[in-house]
């Protein structure tokens, strides 16, 4: 069922602002009423339009109860212009039945109304499966764009150009880069310095290397191991071997004077020196040159290695290959060893440990950074394809910062598609199988059906309103095109009909269209059809009121279960007495009205809206006229229809009152009091304007008088009447 119309942009409806009509869905029929020029017309015409998919009405919108597709039906004045033509076309209706094809016809029906509710359960379940569906993917696409804002924050930034906000194609993209087999990543940082180098125009680097040749020979020299002893040539050479002082006397040896002991002052024997010299001479002189040689070549190789180091870790890929740490343990060892071997120099007795340099760390170091330098090398020889490289691997990296998301999202989405996947399946067997059920149904109503029937039921109806002057008979020569038939008058034409007559064929036809259709091979569906019915007594005389009325009511509105012809049904009417029979053909009580039918009401200030509608509001035509000085003081319709509305009351009330329609002495001495051209004329278009003749003139402008104004004028005629209880109670007003 139809639950909401929304209309924009057409006729009288606000251009911009859709005007939302909500309509009920607990009751079969809906009843609008609107004056003349309110919009109910244009309702009807953007039902229409809609079910037409015209894009004229591409920003109106029909919402119904169940999302499911409607056969939409409009009586209105487009409806008639196509029925009253030459020729009419046959209706393909169901005629005389053959009981066992009914018995199974039935049947079918009723399979196929069971399977179509299954499957409408189906369409449901699908649709919660779909908006989890939609809503989880919503949730991987925020979650998949962090890596998106995690490149964005590299120097690599400009590799994403192309994406913008668009977290979709991000998230579809991103996927297609699939991590490499041996799962071996770059980090973002590295392809960071590797497009700078692509993007540089440094040459190639030379291979680097650190020459630690010569060291071995030195810390194996076998003298460090050695104590070096004074010479036995000296006297002096017992006393200090028992002292085990020899390096002590020759560190002293450099502070002897003259003849006196340098640390206790004590003499000397006179022959002292020349054993200090024997003593200290000759072969234990040689080895401690030796030593000094030693530690000097030690030294100076120490000096050469640290500047081939600083060369090195100058590389821009030193500390990834780790020279750094590497270099700093093996300077820490050199180190260690030049400061014992400079102990032994001074301590010659000394025995000294010296390490053998392992230089295989920094040796391994170094063959990585050439290996990196060997990789700069090739790359910037084809910085175009190492660009590509690099894109890939950011798109890999960040892919990979996200893989957990993906599998998350997968893991997530699996049973849902799986059961969208069962659901689908199913639905589709429920389908095949309607489908069959369908193809049988309309063979058997195609055994069935003809066009004889429908043109049968439009001369029965028109027989029992009373109308013999005419009937629809077949036209010569064809099957099933129908004309125009008056007895005696051959070649009769539709034109000959009044405005009347011809709102009635069409509306007839139109209520035996519902029933079929002009395709033999269209199924119809009672509970897919919806009628929109708009003034349908339309220049007809006021003795068919009653017949339309009943006719809607009876087939349509509220008809036997079995006899359903309309899932729901929408009459739209200016005229207030058709609008309370049909109300009256629910509930004599016009206040209980709304608990059997909807009740709307289409009023127009500058645009048109619809608002719901209390019966009792509107008794009589007299009502209708109060309730319009109601809406024109609530702003809901045009100041220019008050005058016309105080006319039309006054007209009534004193027509009623006095047996005349003409004003009261007391109305006319108001003149008196409001001497302005402006009453004058008020009072005038009053008394004369209702029995417009040639002489009354043109039209009065009333855009110049506001609402008050009128509505204070008005009150201050029954006040003149002594009726001004009569003015408040009909406006709702409290006594002032």
């Amino acid at each position: 069922m139809i639950k909401t119309i929304l209309i924009c942009n057409h006729k009288s409806f606000h251009p911009t602002n859709p005007c939302r009509i909500e309509v009920p869905t607990d009751k079969p029929a809906t009843y609008i009423y609107g004056l003349n020029g309110a919009g109910k017309s244009a309702i009807a015409e953007a039902i229409e339009g809609i079910s037409r998919g015209d894009s004229a009405f591409a920003n109106c919108r029909i919402e119904t109860t169940d999302h499911a597709k409607y056969r939409y039906m409009v009586y209105n004045h487009h409806f008639v212009d196509r029925v009253i033509s030459e020729p009419i076309r046959g209706i393909f209706t169901v005629g005389e039945e053959d009981t066992n094809r009914q018995k199974r016809i039935k049947e079918i029906e009723e399979k196929a109304a069971s399977l179509d509710e299954q499957i409408n359960s189906h369409k449901n379940h699908l649709l919660d499966l779909k908006e989890k569906i939609s809503r989880e993917h919503e949730r991987a696409k925020n979650e998949i764009w962090k890596a998106y804002e995690l490149g964005k924050s590299t120097s690599l930034e400009g590799l994403l150009k192309g994406y913008g906000r668009d977290k979709e194609k991000f998230f579809r993209d991103l996927r297609t880069h699939a991590l490499p087999d041996d799962g071996q990543l770059e980090t973002l940082e590295r392809l960071e310095k590797r497009w700078s180098e692509a993007s540089g125009t440094e040459n190639e680097r030379p291979p680097l290397k650190l020459d630690t040749s010569g060291l071995e020979v030195i810390e194996r020299d076998p003298i460090w191991a050695e104590s070096v002893e004074v010479s036995k040539n000296s006297r002096l050479a017992p006393l200090v071997a028992e002292l085990g002082n020899a390096d002590w006397v020759a560190r002293g040896q450099q502070y002897l004077q003259k003849d006196r002991c340098p640390f206790c002052q004590q003499g000397l024997p006179h022959d002292f020196r020349d054993e200090l010299v024997r003593l200290l001479e000759g072969e234990r002189k040689a080895k401690i040159e030796k030593i000094s040689s030693l530690v000097k070549a030690y030294e100076a190789k120490l000096q050469t290695l640290d500047i081939q180091a600083n060369i090195i870790l100058s590389s821009p890929d030193s500390a990834e290959a780790g020279v750094e740490p590497a270099w700093s343990q093996l300077r820490a060892r050199l180190h260690n060893n030049l400061a014992r071997m400079q102990t032994k120099l001074t301590e010659p007795s000394t025995s000294m440990a010296i390490d053998v340099t392992n230089t295989d760390d920094i040796q391994e170091a170094l063959t990585k950074l050439n290996q990196l330098i060997a990789d700069f090398n090739a790359r910037i020889r084809d910085r175009k394809g190492e660009q590509e490289r690099i894109r890939r691997m950011f798109f890999q990296a960040l892919h990979a910062d996200r893989a957990e998301a993906y599998a998350r999202h997968d893991e997530l989405m699996k049973p849902l598609q799986d059961e969208k996947k069962k659901i689908e399946d199913q639905i589709e067997i429920k389908l095949q199988k309607l489908s069959s059920l369908d193809a049988e149904l309309r063979e058997l109503r195609r055994q069935q059906k003809g066009v004889d029937a429908s043109i049968d039921a439009i001369n029965d109806r028109l027989a029992s309103l009373g109308i013999t002057e005419f009937r629809i008979q077949r036209k010569e020569g064809h099957d099933r095109l129908y004309c125009l038939h008056r007895p005696g008058i051959p070649d009769c034409s539709p034109k000959s009909l009044s405005e009347g007559e011809k709102t009635l064929i069409a509306f007839l036809y139109f209520m035996e269209f519902l029933k079929g259709s002009h395709d033999e091979e269209e199924h119809i569906d009672p509970k897919r059809t919806i009628a929109v019915i708009d003034d349908p007594i339309s220049s007809l005389s006021q003795n068919y009121v009653y017949d339309i009325a009943t006719m809607i009511n009876r087939e349509l509105a509220n008809p036997p279960s079995q006899l359903q012809l309309v899932k729901q049904v929408i009459v739209l009417t200016h005229n207030l007495f058709f609008f309370h029979e049909l109300i009256r053909q629910h509930r004599t009580k016009l206040e209980n009205a709304h608990k059997k039918c909807g009740l709307l009401r289409v009023v127009k200030n500058t645009y048109s809206q619809v608002q719901p509608l209390d019966p009792t509001a509107l008794q009589n035509d007299y009502d209708t006229w109060w309730h319009i000085l109601k809406d024109a003081r609530d702003g809901k319709v045009p100041s220019q229809v008050v005058p016309n509305a105080m006319r039309n009351i006054l007209d009534h009330f004193f027509t009623f009152t006095t047996g005349s329609s003409e004003f009261p002495e007391a109305v006319k001495k108001l003149a008196n009091e409001d001497t302005s051209s402006k009453y004058q004329a008020l009072e005038r278009f009053m008394d004369r304007g209702s029995h417009r003749d040639g002489i009354n003139g043109p039209p009065i402008d009333w855009t110049q008088y506001d609402v008050p104004y009128l509505l204070g004028k008005l009150r201050a005629m029954f006040r003149a009447i002594d009726q001004e209880a009569h003015y408040i109670m009909k406006m709702g007003e409290a006594v002032s």
